[in-house]
């Protein structure tokens, strides 16, 4: 039997029905999902009305642990050399703890602690504003200076010049010197600086025992916060400075000659604590070339017995007493400007700095880049060849290194447009008497000195060891 619609023939579809009946159970489980997920509290955030934005306060407890400076000085041999990952900021006011420290030449690890005072019988350093309240002990130190006069002046070389420079160094001193040596001393460029004063000699060690010794017991590891600013042999065996746990003392036969192996740190510290400060590059230069542009600070021909260099090589290593060159006086009276030992400068360097300041035009009172990783040296040394104590030329070297070709001099400011300085040359307070360049003869300049440092490794021709190139 065949199944047949109610009231005749089926001629409709049924889908509709079906569909009807489907969907009402279906809203209504659709409603009890709903409902089940409301009481559960999963319903998502975006069916329920949105809160009142409320402020919740919290604390941030941040919990600090100790860990290494990576920038702690090492200190180092006068034979070893430091390589240097990074520099730290020189107006760092950390301090040196004293360390125990051996007797052999051996490295000693320093650990930085919180600012020590300084012993009972130490002076303190005076800062810029207390510079007319400069202790006596440390007044009597000092050198006498001379004035040297503000203006202009053409700061840096020519490529005629280094040229010229090259083929002495290879013809006349049987040198290996290239041009590339002094790409930083170029390109020459005007420079503008104020009057000071420059003093006449290098700082001896007598002057930087002394020093020493008026700031008191370990004042070679205090007095240049965050660093040694000198090597006893307490530290390294080459180091001249004898120092017993108490005293400072010097061989009699180094006393006048320059105080080498200091870095830039203690040159800083020498500088400000006798009321002065290490010159500027552009200051350096200027009381090296006065105004007429020479190459050497006696002229524009060197002359191997107006300063100490390692020409010819059969000169002795080492040092000379300060001043022993008179007749190689800068214009304005200032000795040892060429050879001797390097001087630390306050600029840092920079191989392109020179460059920056020519496209300035004129550069006024010019003072280096506001940071780097070396400080810039002037003046060559009994190390180098004559290349290097050229007056133009520029070297530079880790401020944290003691090296025995390096040491420094410092400047002043004039206290008034009066007139100021000595224009008597005798170091009386070196306990030196070197007379006038008129009145001395070339022939009695040379004194051998009574004790040299021991030679460098490769001295016969440091040129590239030395260069800043």
């Amino acid at each position: 039997m065949s199944y047949r619609a109610i009231g005749g023939r089926r001629n409709r579809s049924a889908t509709w029905q079906w569909a009807v009946i489907g969907f009402i159970p279906g809203i209504l489980c659709a409603l009890l999902v709903v409902l089940a997920a409301f009481v559960e509290g999963s319903l998502p955030a975006y069916f329920l009305p949105s809160p009142e934005p409320q402020i919740v306060e919290k604390v941030v407890h941040i919990v600090l642990t100790a860990t290494e400076d990576p920038n702690q000085p090492t200190i180092t041999p006068f034979s070893q050399v430091v390589v240097v990952t990074a520099t730290p900021d020189p107006a760092s006011e950390i301090q040196v703890a004293p360390p125990a420290l051996p007797t052999s030449g051996g490295l000693v690890a320093v650990q930085a602690s919180a600012t020590p005072p300084l012993a009972a019988t130490a002076i303190a350093l005076p800062t810029a504003a207390a510079a007319s309240e400069i202790p006596e002990t440390l007044r009597l130190i000092r050198s006498l200076t001379v004035s040297v006069p503000g203006g202009s002046f053409t700061m840096g070389t020519t490529p005629g010049e280094v040229a010229q420079a090259v083929d002495e160094c290879i013809s006349r001193d049987g040198g290996t010197c290239q041009a590339s040596y002094a790409e930083d001393s170029a390109p020459a460029h005007e420079v503008r600086v104020d009057a000071f004063l420059i003093e006449t000699t290098e700082v001896s060690f007598s002057q930087y025992v002394a020093f020493l010794t008026a700031l008191g017991p370990d004042s070679h590891k205090d007095a240049c916060p965050g660093f040694f600013c000198i090597q006893t042999q307490n530290e390294s065996l080459d180091a001249p400075i004898v120092f017993d746990g108490v005293n400072y003392s010097i061989n009699e036969g180094l006393a006048q000659h320059p105080a080498y192996g200091v870095n830039w740190y203690g040159a800083r510290a020498y500088c400000e604590a006798v009321g002065r400060r290490l010159p500027t590059e552009a200051e350096w230069e200027r009381a090296a070339r006065a105004d007429d542009d020479r190459i050497y600070p006696w002229g524009n021909r060197w002359d191997y017995a107006l300063a100490k260099t390692n020409r010819p090589l059969d000169t002795p290593p080492g040092s000379f007493q300060v001043g022993s060159f008179p007749l190689g006086a800068s214009f304005y009276g200032a000795y040892d400007m060429a050879g001797n030992v390097a001087e630390w400068v306050s600029d840092w360097y920079s191989e392109r700095y020179y460059e920056e300041q020519a496209l300035l035009g004129l550069s006024v009172k010019p003072s280096g880049p506001i940071n780097g990783l070396q400080k810039v040296l002037r003046g060559g040394s009994w190390n180098s060849v004559p290349f290097f104590s050229r007056a133009v030329h520029r070297q530079a070297e880790d401020p944290k290194n003691f090296l025995r070709w390096i040491g420094f001099r410092c400047v002043e400011d004039p206290p008034s447009s009066s007139a100021i300085g000595s224009a008597n040359l005798n170091p009386a307070t070196l306990g030196v008497d070197v007379p006038r360049p008129q009145a001395q003869a070339a022939t009695n300049l040379n004194a051998q000195p009574t004790q040299p440092p021991p030679p460098e490794a490769n001295r016969a021709d440091t040129s590239a060891s030395n260069s800043a190139g």
